[in-house]
């Protein structure tokens, strides 16, 4: 079985970033924290799809392609097996979840508030006809919703695809291995490079204009309000006195993410509140970044980072 590593989605790790540089008295603070919450619940229910894969054991080798991305389209795991492929939704939300196939609907219910939401039955169907048109051919294509959260109660209307608690997984899978055993075998290598080949790379966007003043300085990721003071090779925070020699690299992430690729000596003591040019050239020095220009020119390029995930 082949499962590639999920990585977290730009869009959280930029948000993450902009939620530590927004100062709580902010009204965006708020409604950003709570976009952080919903998208970071979504992460942890896919992490929990793809650890259920990897136990599963049907016999026979099958791949994973997480997070598929083309334009205008996003499908949160491709399952290809010998015989078949599955295209899953996954779904972390709880409360009572109501789906009518034949109203199209798809509500929850929750502390007494119904809210309605986007169809998964609708985007697996979406997805089913992407995957068809990109691979041709008759190759079985099978949509199934998987909710991951075991709060999160089902109640399910004249809707043919499989809608199905996570824990319940494994017997699915099951299923469809035994149904489509005697199916025409597919080359899954050949699909699964074909398309991984089809997503394009990641293209960083230029930063949005962040419309309010962020906040600077090198932050504890103890004392996250607190903000470090830079002496004798180390940032030492005031507040539990923690000493660490690399605190700086957080900041050069939020820098990246909300401000851009590159930063100048002056750039980097001004977001981090440093001081001396001296001190800043032997920090930015010590990062072994790439670096462009020279002299008064020299900019250094801040490598993709995520830094936050080894924090959670």
């Amino acid at each position: 079985m082949l499962l590639i590593e999920r990585h977290r989605p730009y869009r959280l790790i930029y948000q993450e970033a902009l939620l530590a540089r927004t100062s709580p008295a902010h009204k965006n603070y708020p409604l950003l924290k709570e976009k952080i919450r919903r998208r970071s619940a979504g992460f942890a229910g896919e992490l929990q799809f793809d650890r259920v894969c990897a136990e599963y054991h049907a016999g026979m080798p099958f791949n994973i392609i997480p997070a598929f991305k083309i334009p205008n389209y996003q499908i949160d795991a491709i399952c290809i097996f010998p015989s078949f492929i599955l295209i899953v939704e996954v779904k972390n939300i709880s409360g009572l979840i109501h789906m009518d196939g034949d109203k199209r609907q798809f509500t929850r219910t929750l502390n007494g508030i119904i809210t309605g939401m986007n169809n998964p039955d609708d985007q697996l169907y979406r997805h089913e006809k992407l995957i068809r048109s990109l691979i041709g051919g008759n190759t079985p294509i099978i949509g199934i919703a998987v909710f991951t959260n075991p709060s999160a109660v089902l109640e399910i209307k004249n809707i043919k695809r499989h809608v199905i608690h996570l824990s319940g997984l494994p017997f699915v899978l099951d299923e469809l291995v035994s149904r489509y055993r005697t199916a025409p075998k597919i080359d899954s290598e050949h699909y699964t490079e074909q398309l991984i080949s089809m997503q394009p790379p990641l293209q960083l966007s230029i930063p949005p204009t962040i419309l309010y003043p962020l906040l600077e300085g090198v932050f504890c990721p103890h004392c996250p309000s607190i903000k470090m003071n830079y002496s004798r090779n180390y940032w030492r925070c005031p507040g539990c006195a923690a000493k660490l020699a690399d605190a700086h690299l957080l900041a050069l992430q939020d820098y990246r993410l909300l401000i851009g690729p590159t930063i100048s000596n002056r750039e980097f003591r001004k977001f981090t509140g440093m001081q001396s040019r001296t001190n800043a050239w032997i920090v930015l020095q010590s990062c072994n970044f790439q670096t462009i220009g020279n002299k008064k020119s020299l900019r250094y390029v801040i490598p993709e980072m995520d830094l936050r995930r080894s924090m959670k």
